[in-house]
């Protein structure tokens, strides 16, 4: 069981394929556990980013095993559930590196929505997923975009 795990994520890691349309992937195989793949094209920044999204799924994968986590794949709710996790650890990650909440907290709920497999949610079921995440990160966006908005009010009626 360990080597056909072994020699299947060796496989994996050498001949799958990079996806054009990815920053990041990370495999969650038996044994082994996650196997992570990169983008080589990617700025220093852009893979500080992916990294953090990448090691919330690879945190997935060995916590909940994988059998667990391929199972938890299959259910399109269970699946936006963990990926709401993946990017709340990014824009997480992008705010303590000095980025704004309320921006970062709309470019997750953008990447979200861009998802072809999660395009028969609702906007308000993607928000509700990815507050439910990240709670803290939410909170903080809110704050920030009302305050924007006072100063944009303040400004205009100057």
């Amino acid at each position: 069981m360990i080597l056909a795990g072994t020699v299947l994520a060796t496989l994996t890691a050498v001949f799958v394929p990079r996806w054009p349309q990815e920053e990041g992937r990370t495999f969650c195989y038996p044994v082994f556990g996650p196997v992570q793949r990169f983008h080589p094209d990617l700025s220093a920044s852009q893979l500080a980013r992916t990294r953090a999204h990448e090691g919330a799924h690879a945190a997935q994968c060995r916590r909940d095993g994988a059998l667990r986590h391929f199972v938890r794949g299959l259910a399109p709710r269970q699946r936006l559930m963990d990926e709401a996790e993946a990017h709340c650890a990014e824009a997480n990650f992008v705010v303590a590196n000095g980025g704004r909440a309320w921006l970062e907290y709309a470019r997750a709920q953008d990447e979200l929505r861009e998802k072809r497999s999660f395009r028969r949610f609702s906007s308000d079921a993607l928000a509700n997923a990815l507050a439910s995440r990240c709670p803290q990160l939410a909170a903080s966006a809110a704050r920030e975009e009302a305050e924007w908005h006072a100063a944009r009010a303040r400004r205009r009626a100057a």
